[in-house]
């Protein structure tokens, strides 16, 4: 730039920066960073007041001019220049840190660094002396260094004087407001806006060379009615842009996108990505920075963070850990992880096929295989596909009732259509209904002449259809392996990705099936039907009336013996009316029977309508083998690490057959009872049998939304739990609880 534009670009802005802050006096302005005789930095001290008072406080401050395209750096320059420093002097009165506003992003030869263009104002507080009197000097030297392609080092000096008065008398209004227009860029405590952040990690803690993933979550309203919450929003477009992160020794971060917070209206996380390098033995991390967030009502404003990040000694175990909000919702993340999403939903359908909320259905899907085995393979594809169809359908209106929910600000999760007694009563009547039909009591959509013909024709689609329904309807409590990552990473993303996700899970457990009906060779291996499968299919209905106690215990759990004895009642009725359907259909008076069969939908419905109200949940002590159950609640937990104690929590419910058969065979076993003696082991229930929001809430920051969940707390890392998989071995939990001992010396 020549001299002569200097002088006509000074000219030109000079009329604007009187518009920003009052002239001062000559030895309050300096230029540095000289370039071929031309300086590329203007600075300037202000003061907010124009006459101070003894012990009293004023904002002074530095104030910067660059020329276009040229930068200033932050107290992190990122990976080049160097931090802007003030070194104040002033006489009898104390000075506080810089004020540092939020930085801009700049991207330099493929490196990212932080800092300020155009302008900015850095200031301090300054609180005077009870004594001062008179004329004091301000002075200030500012050291920075300005780039574009090139960097400049650069130093000014500045001097001025503040009257110290009676009475406190302010400046000029353009400076007072240049003062606080940058005062709402500063970074300030989270709780400021009512804003609660926390961090996960992809592992239970970091070592020396370990590359890693974590995410700053961040919900607002923490302390208020978050049903009114307003929303907040990230307060830049590009999520590099909005969180800028301290140095951090040893620890390189670099922020890979950003997604909202799935329970939480108005949250979010930015996700990051880690390098660490050399730590030192007894090295505490902290994840520090800066982050922007749109607030209502005042626009963006910026926070600190200042988050915990756990480390360990080299060669340490540190335990994985799978969890979908560490992965960014941008454009190319999402296709990767939405694909492995949809491919640990398809597995974890089909093994649900294994698990036993789904085993007595196997009884009718045996059943109605063996009458198909031997029929054309059209008539066979059609009972496939309908099968297909109605696991599918279910599975949209589950996926359907999720969106809405949400969409109301009511956070759910997967099975929680089983704390509804209402449903589950309803689930009841359907069990009870099958295995009549089992017994022979009455057919569905066919007369009872049939049953002696069962091995010449085979029931209709429609049949096929609603065996898919109740199939997938009960397979919702079970969390197969695999599926609790499937089903996290759906519940925390948006309504396509929902819908996906349950229709993966829905082709997953349909796909034993489907390949039975869609290879005839396959079919025909099993026997051909015949008088026998008479007897047989009675058999199976016991298997469903099994499936029926669980239930009616289950309905005993939520609403108390009343509403056992009511269910009871109201499956006698139906038993009793169905037994008069099924006599009329076998007499061929078929249109009473249709009459009896609506007096079975208005019995079933009416009683479900008059059902008693949920009984209240009495929280007890239980105890497994020679331990303790304690109820869960957060603050309990914390105050048993802070003793010292490891603390195991198993979050599980009544309906969901997996936890009771990981209670029964796994917690329960002498060697992992003996185990958790040893160790002094705290052990929590956070029982979801019923709705409860904490329990909900604390399973959505592990990125889980149904039960089980298991969580081993160590004393010496309270805030990094080691996750455990859904389906528990003994030999798995044993290892998990030897390796606290391991984890008790971190570095």
């Amino acid at each position: 730039m020549s001299r002569i534009l200097v002088l006509l670009l000074a000219g030109l802005l000079l009329p604007l920066g009187s518009l920003v802050a009052s002239p001062v006096p000559e030895g309050a302005r300096g230029v540095g960073a000289v370039d071929d005789g031309d300086p590329r930095v203007e600075a300037r001290l202000l003061f907010d007041h124009s006459v101070a008072t003894a012990g009293g406080k004023l904002r002074a401050g530095v104030y910067f001019e660059l020329d276009r395209g040229w930068h200033i750096y932050w107290r992190n320059p990122g990976e080049s220049g160097l931090p802007t420093q003030l070194d104040w002097q002033v006489e009898a009165a104390q000075v506080g840190p810089v004020q540092l506003p939020g930085p801009e992003v700049f991207t330099e030869g493929g490196l990212t660094t932080y800092g300020y263009s155009g302008e900015v104002l850095l200031a301090s507080d300054v609180t005077f002396d009870e004594g001062a009197r008179g004329m004091q000097a301000v002075r200030v030297t500012a050291k920075f260094l300005v780039c574009r392609v090139r960097c400049i080092p650069g130093q000014v000096q500045l001097a001025r004087t503040i009257s110290i008065g009676a009475d406190a008398r302010l400046a000029d209004d353009r400076t007072r407001a240049l003062f606080d227009r940058y005062a709402a860029r500063v970074p300030v405590a989270p709780s400021s806006f009512d804003l609660a952040l926390d961090a996960i990690y992809s592992q239970s803690a970091v070592r020396p060379g370990d590359s890693f993933r974590a995410a700053i979550v961040v919900v607002p309203c923490a302390g208020a009615n978050r049903e009114r919450c307003p929303q907040y929003a990230l307060g830049k477009a590009n999520p590099a842009e909005a969180f800028v992160p301290d140095q951090i020794d040893s620890v390189q971060i670099r922020v890979t996108g950003a997604r909202p917070h799935p329970f939480s209206p108005g949250g979010f996380l930015i996700n990051l990505e880690g390098t660490a390098e050399e730590l030192d033995p007894g090295q505490r991390v902290r994840l520090r920075g800066v982050l922007a967030v749109r607030v209502p009502e005042l626009g963006v404003r910026w926070v600190e963070v200042d988050l915990d990040l756990p480390t360990a000694q080299a060669g340490a175990q540190v335990v994985a850990t799978e969890n979908p909000w560490l992965e960014p919702l941008a454009s190319s993340a999402l296709g990767v992880t939405l694909f492995r999403a949809i491919l640990l939903a398809l597995l974890g359908g089909v093994i649900l096929n294994l698990m036993p909320c789904v085993l007595p259905v196997l009884a009718i899907k045996v059943f109605g295989v063996t009458e198909l085995a031997h029929q054309n393979r059209s008539e066979v594809l059609r009972h496939g596909f309908a099968y297909t169809a109605g696991i599918l359908a279910t599975m949209l209106v589950l996926a359907g009732v999720v969106v809405a929910l949400r969409a109301a600000g009511t956070a759910v999760g997967w099975g929680f259509q089983f704390q509804e007694p209402l449903f589950v009563g309803a689930i009841s009547i359907v069990l009870l209904l099958f295995a009549l039909n089992l017994f022979g009591v009455f057919e569905i959509g066919f007369d009872a002449t049939r049953l002696g013909r069962v091995g010449e024709e085979a029931t209709g689609p429609a049949r096929s259809f609603f065996e898919g329904l109740l199939a997938a309807v009960l397979a919702t409590p079970c969390s197969a392996p695999f599926l609790g990552t499937a089903v996290g990473f759906a519940f925390a993303s948006s309504t396509p990705v929902i819908l996906g996700i349950f229709l993966a899970i829905g082709l997953g457990l349909a796909a034993p099936y489907l390949l039975v009906t869609w290879f005839p060779t396959w079919a025909r291996l099993i026997p051909r039907p015949g008088a026998w499968m008479i007897q047989l299919r009675r058999g199976l209905g016991f298997a469903l009336l099994a499936t029926l106690v669980w239930l009616v215990w289950l309905t005993g759990r939520t609403v108390g013996p009343d509403g056992v004895a009511a269910l009871l009642a109201l499956l006698l009725g139906i038993a009793f009316v169905s037994w008069i359907y099924g006599a009329l259909q076998s007499s061929g008076r078929r249109s009473t029977a249709r009459v009896v069969g609506l007096g079975v939908v208005v019995l079933a419905v009416g009683g479900l309508v008059a059902s008693p109200a949920p009984a209240p949940i009495e929280t007890e002590v239980s105890e497994s083998g020679t331990l303790e159950w304690r109820v869960f609640g957060p603050g309990a937990v914390q105050a048993e690490l802070a003793r010292g104690r490891p603390v195991f929590v198993e979050f599980t419910a009544d309906w969901c057959l997996t936890c009771k058969a990981n209670e029964r065979f796994v917690i329960g076993d002498a060697r992992v009872q003996a185990e958790l003696e040893r160790l002094d082991v705290v052990i929590f229930r956070a029982d979801w049998t019923r709705r409860d929001e904490t329990i909900r809430s604390e399973l959505a920051r592990f990125g889980r939304a149904g039960v089980p969940m298991y969580l081993l707390y160590s004393p010496r890392d309270p805030d990094r739990p080691q996750i455990l998989p859904e389906l528990l071995t003994v030999d798995l939990t044993l290892n998990a609880l030897r390796g606290l001992e391991a984890r008790a010396n971190p570095v």
